[in-house]
């Protein structure tokens, strides 16, 4: 059970759990019967992944997981189990602590869920002709570092990402309400709030939400569609920045350092200007030793590298969570469902574009 102080255990209680997995294997119209899914098993939020997949039909569920700062494989094995008996689906559900070539040779569907990844050469080369790879998150966000798409095109593994600012999968308004949560866990007093983030999202979304939320919000971005440009953060905060109350940062696309000595804005004149401010962390490229030394106030503790998130969706509990996930499984039944039919690589790609929430690659990494 999750740690709260705020009356929601009930998201993870198996009930709850299970009623959100039919929910959502109804809105996607979800059917993985005969196929079979390697995926992770984890905690909090993503404990009902595995039993997600074998609620939709799937023949078996094979789950990887591992210790982590969340928890104990041990644990995180006991209570998936649990669930999966409680679900009526533990037959099919399958957990190990460390990868298992010979089950991801045996799967159709493999999903770059933390667990798995990294998805690397001697991942990729263990599989079958057929498999497939459903990304949960959008194409923009590929990143080398644990996913080597080069080797998924020399053997013909199709991997498309998951759309996810429209329906079935709208997640865009959870930008605007992890962005509410983090002000309000830091502290928020009605002053005006700061955002450092590009469009459309997260941080014009954000920015969008908070307005419409009655809050004074002036936003800086590397575009024109925001209040100010980043190259003028410095000189606006030393005049102006003592009015706010609140810095949130929601920048998922520019790499460029924003907060440190080298960057948009140091901590130095941060402090000196108005010390008492709050920083939240969403996402975006921070000096991370620099705050942590500078004194002020900001959260979370755990500040991620720019390109991942520090400040999540899980923060709101399984459903934005688990929504992307059963959107993703769709998108991989799609494809897998393609391929295992006969159909060539581009054409599984096609289909699966056409009749699930996937999508492409752009320029020289798309498949069309």
């Amino acid at each position: 059970m999750e740690e709260d102080t705020m009356g929601n255990q009930h998201f993870y209680a198996p009930g709850y759990l299970r009623e959100l997995a039919d929910e959502l294997i109804g809105k996607m119209n979800l059917s993985l019967d005969g196929l079979t899914i390697y995926t992770e098993a984890a905690s909090g939020a993503y404990l009902l992944s595995p039993v997600l997949a074998a609620a939709a039909g799937a023949s078996k569920v094979y789950a990887q997981t591992r210790n982590s700062r969340f928890g104990t494989a041990e644990k995180v094995m006991h209570d998936t189990r649990q669930l999966a008996v409680d679900s009526g689906v533990s037959e099919c559900v399958e957990i190990t602590d460390s990868r298992r070539l010979d089950w991801l040779a045996e799967s159709d569907i493999i999903t770059n869920s933390g667990f798995v990844r990294p998805i690397d050469r001697e991942l990729v080369t263990a599989l079958k002709e057929t498999a497939v790879i459903p990304l949960m998150w959008e194409t923009w966000e590929f990143r080398e570092s644990d996913f080597d798409l080069a080797a998924c095109k020399e053997r013909g593994i199709l991997v498309l990402g998951t759309v996810e600012n429209r329906e079935p999968c709208h997640l865009i308004p959870y930008c605007g309400f992890i962005a509410l949560k983090l002000l309000f866990a830091i502290g928020f007093d009605g002053r005006p709030v700061l955002v450092l983030g590009n469009a459309p999202y997260p941080g014009g979304s954000i920015v969008s939400q908070l307005r419409g939320a009655g809050m004074e919000v002036v936003w800086f971005s590397a575009q024109p569609e925001s209040d100010y440009r980043y190259s003028d953060l410095r000189a606006y905060f030393k005049k102006h920045g003592q009015r706010f109350g609140n810095i949130i940062l929601a920048e998922h696309v520019y790499p460029g350092l924003l907060l440190g000595s080298s960057g948009y804005l140091d901590m130095e004149t941060i402090k000196t200007v108005n010390p008492r401010v709050r920083i939240g962390l969403i996402c975006g490229n921070v000096d991370a030793d620099e705050l942590k030394q500078s004194g002020l106030v900001y959260a979370p503790e755990q500040i991620a590298p720019f390109g991942f998130m520090s400040y999540q969706p899980y923060e709101l509990g399984p459903r934005p969570v688990q929504l992307l996930y059963a959107a993703g499984l769709k998108v991989g039944e799609a494809m897998a469902r393609a391929r295992l039919a006969g159909l060539t690589v581009k054409e599984a790609a096609k289909k699966a574009i056409e009749n699930s929430p996937a999508m492409d690659f752009k320029r020289g990494l798309a498949w069309l």
